[in-house]
């Protein structure tokens, strides 16, 4: 009977005190927290396939979400075969260009001993020949020269041709290539594992307000569960616009578990973010996060979600009392 009395008090205390004291509801975490978001994909929504079970503590390493991978799956499987492609692309126009190079270097140097040739003929002294045959064989010298230079312009144009011609190919390659790692990292990124050792707990579907679920179609970066860790505890918690100037780094606050009703700790504020967030579920007020941390680590077991009711003193108050 004393319990129970007991219980109702520290139950009541807080609404008793409810102008002296500011109220706010949070839960415990763990500062070592996985939060898992939808993944960014060519699509704007991907489906959720599988999500482990809510509150089961998973390993380190054990699948927590699948997301829908058949888009990026066709799209990996498209870009093998297009690599695939490229590459017996890539062989046969190495081969061909070789191949015309080798008759270009060829040519060359038929064309080069022909004007060796021409040239020993022109350099006959005209005493030992006719003045017309002198003179062909010196315009002969000429013509060959002029196909050499053709042939070395035509070697030069071969030697660019395999240059560029294997190295578009192999950009061709590069490009696929990368565009396969990157949806190999996306496929790798749809099975996610968890970091962490601890529970799994759901997220609120931004528009519902419902739990996330398999099945559910999610836009890039929204939250779909987090895995907390079963050790550096704190408390995460929301407060009102009208009541974040109460809130400073030195205030102490009591911190009542729902778990274990009978017992009270100690607590301080460690952190209030200077960005505010609209929350339409309550009222479509704006609320500042915030984290409270235990001056001592309680002897109670903790686990990540516990309901915690976080009590803060009126500091006008205790600033005049002690004044």
């Amino acid at each position: 009977m004393k319990t129970f009395l007991l219980t109702l008090v520290l139950f009541a205390l807080p609404f008793q005190l409810m102008a002296e004291l500011l109220v706010l509801t949070g839960k415990v975490s763990s500062a070592k927290k996985q939060v898992v978001t939808a993944p960014k994909t060519s699509r704007w929504q991907i489906q959720i396939q599988w999500m482990e079970e809510e509150g089961k503590v998973v390993n380190e390493g054990d699948t927590i979400v699948v997301f829908d991978g058949s888009d990026v799956q066709s799209q990996l499987e498209i870009n093998e075969e297009r690599a695939e492609t490229i590459t017996l692309e890539l062989k046969q126009t190495k081969m061909e260009l070789e191949q015309k190079l080798t008759e270009a270097e060829g040519q060359l140097k038929v064309a080069r001993m022909r004007v060796d040739k021409a040239r020993i003929e022109a350099s006959v002294p005209a005493s030992e020949v006719s003045q017309y045959d002198k003179g062909q064989y010196e315009l002969t010298l000429q013509r060959m020269l002029l196909e050499q230079v053709k042939a070395e312009e035509k070697l030069k144009l071969a030697k660019e041709e395999l240059r560029t011609g294997v190295q578009k190919k192999r950009l061709d390659l590069l490009k696929v290539g990368e565009e396969i790692t990157f949806q190999q990292r996306q496929l790798k990124n749809l099975n996610v594992t968890a970091q962490f050792t601890g529970p799994v707990s759901y997220a609120m579907h931004p528009w519902s307000g419902q739990k996330m679920a398999a099945g559910i179609n999610a836009q890039a970066s929204w939250t779909i569960l987090d895995v907390q860790a079963t050790e550096n505890f704190q408390i995460e918690s929301w407060v009102h616009e009208i009541d974040a100037d109460k809130l400073s780094r030195d205030v102490k606050v009591d911190l009542a578990l729902d778990a274990y009703p009978n017992k009270r700790y100690q607590g301080e504020l460690a952190f209030k973010s200077t960005q505010s967030e609209k929350k339409e579920q309550w009222s479509g007020s704006v609320y500042f996060p915030v984290t409270f941390t235990f001056s001592k680590i309680p002897k109670e077991k903790l686990l990540p979600g516990m309901s915690v009711r976080i009590l803060v003193p009126d500091v006008d108050k205790e600033v005049a009392k002690n004044d």
